[in-house]
C-alpha cells in the first residue's frame, strides 16, 4: 500500500478543477496498481515453482544427528536411529502431518522416553526435541551385557562388561540364570523379581559414591525372592565381588511394616565398605546383614599358618527379626 500512495497523490485534480477529466498524458491509478498486483503474484508464483523444482522445502531425513549435549548417550544409538529414519520417504517440510511423521519415527526408538512438538529450521531441516532414556542397571544377555533405563526398557547395544555411567557401575539384575538371553531392545521388565532388582539397583547407584564401586566393583542384585522376606528369608541379596553378599531384606518402597528404613541399610553398606579401605585396616568380611538396627557382619579371620587344615571357618550371624 506504500508504494500506492504516491500513485493515488498525483492522480488527484487540482483546486477548482472539480470532477474534470485527468490531463492528457496521464495513466489512470488502477492501471500500475493492477500492473504491480499482476506483477506480484507471477513473482511468488515464480519463486514457488523454483523451490519445488530444486527441491528446497524436501528434507532426506537420511541425513541424520543426535545431538546430546548433556548425560549419557551411547554412540551406536545414532545408528539406530538412521536405520529407523531411512525407512520414511522424503518430507515436504511445508506439509506439518508429514513433518510429525518423522517426531512418531523418533519416538518409537527404545532409547527415547520423550518427543516434543518438532519444528522446521530453513534451510537446515527439521528439529525434534526429545529426552532420552538413562541407564539404571544392566543384564546378562548371552556372554554380554545389555543396559537397563531407569524406567525398566531393555536399550540397545551390547557390552562386553557392566557399563561405568556417571562413575558407577550399573548393578547387574541376577540371578544370571539365562531368562536374558533372547532379551530384544525395546522390551520392558515386568517379572516382579526384576522390578524389585531394578528398584534396588537404582537405589543403590544414588547412595554409594563412585569410590565405592571402584573398591567393590560390579555389584549383582538377586531380587527374586524379595516380596518373601522374613526372619529366616534374607530377600534381596546383594553380591559383590570378592565373594561378599549383603543381605538387604526387601526392595526399596516395598512398604512394609517394621522394615528398616532404606537410607539406614545403605549406611550399613558404606561402613562395611570402608572397612574394605587400607587406611581401615583392609579388614575383609564375607557377610552384611543390614537389616537390623545394628547389622550383623560375618568377618573373615587373617590365616592362621598353624591351624589345622579341618579347621571350623566362622559362623554366621544367626537371624534376626526385623
Amino acid at each position: 500500500m506504500a508504494a500506492s500512495r504516491p500513485l493515488l497523490r498525483r492522480s488527484r485534480p487540482g483546486p477548482g478543477s472539480g470532477s474534470a477529466a485527468p490531463r492528457a498524458g496521464r495513466v489512470p491509478t488502477w492501471i500500475p496498481i493492477g500492473v504491480l498486483a499482476t506483477a506480484a503474484a507471477w513473482l511468488c508464483s515464480s519463486l514457488q515453482n523454483s523451490v519445488d523444482a530444486a527441491g528446497f522445502a524436501t528434507v532426506d531425513v537420511r541425513r541424520s544427528r543426535l545431538d546430546a549435549p548433556a548425560g549419557f548417550r551411547d554412540p551406536r544409538w545414532q545408528e539406530y536411529l538412521a536405520v529407523r529414519l531411512a525407512s520414511l520417504p522424503p518430507v515436504d517440510a511445508r506439509d506439518h502431518a508429514q513433518v510429525r511423521s518423522v517426531a512418531v519415527a523418533v519416538a518409537g526408538l527404545p532409547f527415547v522416553q520423550e518427543v516434543l512438538e518438532p519444528r522446521v529450521l530453513w534451510p537446515d531441516g527439521i528439529e525434534v526435541p526429545l529426552r532420552l532414556r538413562k541407564p539404571g542397571a544392566c543384564v546378562l544377555s548371552g556372554t554380554d551385557f545389555l543396559a537397563i533405563s531407569e524406567d525398566g526398557v531393555v536399550l540397545p547395544g551390547r557390552w562386553p562388561t557392566p557399563p561405568l555411567v556417571d562413575g558407577r557401575f550399573l548393578p547387574v539384575i541376577g540371578p544370571n540364570d539365562g531368562r536374558f538371553d533372547s532379551a530384544q531392545p525395546g522390551e520392558r521388565l515386568r517379572a516382579p523379581g526384576d522390578v524389585d532388582g531394578l528398584a534396588v539397583a537404582l537405589s543403590l547407584r544414588a547412595a554409594l559414591e563412585p569410590e565405592d564401586f571402584a573398591l567393590a566393583g560390579p555389584p549383582l542384585v538377586d531380587a527374586t525372592r524379595a516380596r518373601q522376606t522374613a526372619v529366616d528369608e534374607p530377600g534381596v541379596r546383594i553380591l559383590f565381588e570378592g565373594r561378599r553378599v549383603v543381605y538387604f531384606g526387601r526392595a526399596p518402597e516395598a512398604g512394609a511394616p517394621g522394615e528398616l528404613p532404606t537410607e539406614k541399610k545403605w549406611e550399613h553398606v558404606r561402613r562395611a565398605l570402608a572397612f574394605l579401605r587400607p587406611e581401615n585396616g583392609a579388614r575383609d568380611w564375607s557377610l552384611a546383614d543390614v537389616r537390623w538396627d545394628v547389622a550383623d557382619v560375618a568377618w573373615r579371620l587373617p590365616p592362621d599358618p598353624e591351624a589345622p587344615a579341618d579347621a571350623p571357618t566362622p559362623k554366621r550371624p544367626a537371624p534376626r527379626k526385623p
